[in-house]
């Protein structure tokens, strides 16, 4: 949230020297500029094509398997405390919405209670004469009409003529829209000073842009500035609660607006196509690196655990490791004697942590970490697997069949109270001769279990071979025995890959 603000902080900055830069240039143009400015900070969080950590009403956390890991992440105990921060901040953004509405509210009433007029006809938009509205009133953006107070139609034809051609140029330079999107920003950045400063701009420079529409029509501008004062006296004597529509004359900011009309040395161009697309893509510019920058020290989160065996023993000095899938920073941290591991502080994202010792098996899961999540991840690591091998020679020449050869089974390195399994009794398979003298050979690579009295159980062929070969293999090694796995003394089931190699001699 803070790296938002920042973010928004940055655009409207710059928006305001755009606008002291354009200090020459028309009012239709630095009206623009504003509601760029602020419909690029409406957009400013969705700007970023990959997910990005958001504000969030409490810790959180996501975890998806992978292989490696047998327990899932044990999120840290949920606070009773309520989300302040969020209902803070869905409060002002309330009263905000609030207090737009009731004024939209206001004005719909005004013209549902008005009645209709043929005083626009001639520039083509309705008008609604009502007795509760002493100052022209500029609504609709589906369905434009002007409001005018009951007395408008005893007006001088010069004044209702100036009147009309200026709220009727809010509806055609689009500023009903434009000032939905500023409020609507203002709704989201309630608590930012800079927002409300910056629809308080957008509104002035509407107000003289339409101005300078009027002026261009041929309007004298002597005779509009009086129209302008007599508006505003009017306004002032009703004393109303106005609804947010564009409103021909307010007190605030009238001498600016008089001031203006009668510079002959403004300029008053509209806004054109060029320029709009050249403001348009300036604020563009200006988002992409923001889209894409992450403040580093605004957006971490906590993560903490033990490493443990399958006894629930702690497992000491293991190393884990965090790589950030959307980032460049991997993590590194060395569990100490009691297992336990901490990362302070790492970019909130996604994650993959891996775990390992040298004597067990690569613990490996993926996880998200939510900004300003503090929680506890428990890694569960599983004893390795044993891996056998043995050879059985022969020879086509020989009659009879050649005692085989066999090595000893490679043993794993377990650690802490970890004892591998032992091969105490192997059984040999014989090597038929008819076999040899046809050229038959090859490796059988089987897969078993070591159960907890020594026994091979669930033997398994894992590899294309001859099934004959693979026959007398199976045979031979299901009649193995074994001093079983002892965890912290206790026998446990183990996994084992064996490799028989028949091989004929030269």
């Amino acid at each position: 949230m803070i790296a938002l603000v920042v973010k928004a902080t940055f655009v409207l900055a710059a928006a305001f020297c755009a606008a002291a830069g354009l200090r020459r240039g028309s009012a239709a143009l630095r009206h623009f500029v504003w509601t760029a400015a602020l419909a690029a900070i409406l957009v400013l969080p969705f700007a970023r094509l990959a997910p990005q950590p958001a504000p969030v009403t409490a810790p959180a956390i996501v975890v998806a398997a992978v292989g490696g890991g047998s327990t899932p992440a044990t999120p840290a105990p949920a606070s009773p405390s309520l989300p302040w921060f969020a209902i803070a901040y869905g409060a002002g953004a309330a009263l905000a919405a609030a207090r737009f509405l009731a004024g939209s509210w206001r004005t719909v009433r005004l013209a549902r209670r008005g009645t209709p007029s043929t005083l626009g006809a001639e520039l083509g938009v309705n008008v609604i004469l009502s007795e509760e509205t002493p100052m022209p009133l500029a609504w609709g953006i589906l369905r434009p009409l002007i409001l005018l107070p009951a007395s408008a139609a005893a007006w001088p034809a010069e004044r209702l003529r100036s009147v009309l051609l200026h709220e009727t140029m809010h509806h055609r330079r689009r500023d009903l829209l434009a000032q939905a999107v500023a409020q609507v920003a203002c709704c989201a950045y309630w608590f930012h000073p800079l927002a409300w400063l910056a629809l308080s701009r957008q509104r002035a420079e509407r107000e003289h842009a339409c101005d300078d529409a009027v002026l261009r029509y041929g309007v004298p501008a002597h005779d509009y500035a009086e129209h302008l004062v007599e508006a505003a006296r009017s306004a002032a004597a009703a004393r109303p609660r106005w609804g947010h529509a564009p409103a021909m004359a307010e007190a605030s900011g009238l001498e600016r607006r008089v001031t203006a009309v009668l510079d002959r040395r403004a300029n008053r161009r509209p806004l054109t196509g060029l320029a709009a697309c050249a403001v348009a893509i300036a604020f563009g510019v200006l988002l992409a690196p923001l889209a894409v920058v992450t403040l580093r020290a605004q957006a971490t989160a906590t993560i903490s655990g033990i490493v443990q065996d399958p006894s629930g023993a702690r497992v000491p000095r293991a190393r884990v490791i965090a790589t950030n899938l959307d980032g460049d920073n991997v993590e590194s941290a060395t569990a100490n004697l009691a297992g336990e591991y901490r990362f302070a502080n790492i970019p909130s994202g996604r994650y993959t942590l891996q775990v390992e010792s040298p004597r067990f098996t690569r613990f490996k899961q993926d996880v998200t970490l939510v900004t300003g999540a503090d929680l506890r991840f428990d890694a569960a690591l599983r004893v390795g697997t044993v891996n056998e091998s043995m050879t059985v020679a022969g020879h086509r020449s020989t009659p009879a069949a050649v005692a085989p050869r066999s090595t000893a089974p490679q043993r794993i390195r377990v650690g802490g109270n970890v004892q591998a399994s032992r091969l105490i009794h192997q059984v040999k398979p014989l090597y038929p001769q008819e076999l040899q003298d046809a050229g038959v050979e090859g490796t059988v690579m089987l897969r078993a279990i070591i159960s907890k009295e020594g026994k091979v159980l669930q033997l398994k062929l894992v590899n294309s071979v001859n099934p004959r070969l693979a026959k007398l293999a199976m045979d031979a090694v299901s009649q193995n025995e074994y001093q079983p796995t002892l965890l912290n003394g206790e026998p446990i089931e183990t996994m084992t890959n064996i490799e028989v190699h028949f091989e004929l001699g030269q």
